[in-house]
């Protein structure tokens, strides 16, 4: 799976490199331009997908023993 978005930045240097010619200007502006257009889809796609009914958020506690955790609070 990682393999894929490699030869697809591979083949955007080489493509920019044929065209505009070979020079570390041209790769340094292709991968940038490479980078913000992944960053710019990354940003795009959905987080955890929530199913209808999972919009609430439940914190659960547990409290193990017979001891008070507050009674430094007491007066």
């Amino acid at each position: 799976m990682t393999l894929i978005p490699l030869i697809l930045i591979g083949a955007a240097v080489l493509g920019a490199s044929l065209v505009f010619g070979y020079s570390s200007f041209v790769v340094g502006f292709a991968l940038m331009a490479v980078g913000i257009i992944g960053i710019i889809a990354f940003l795009g796609t959905q987080g955890a997908v929530r199913h209808p009914g999972e919009n609430e958020v439940v914190i659960e506690r547990r409290y193990t023993g017979d001891h008070d955790d507050h009674q430094h609070y007491r007066s």
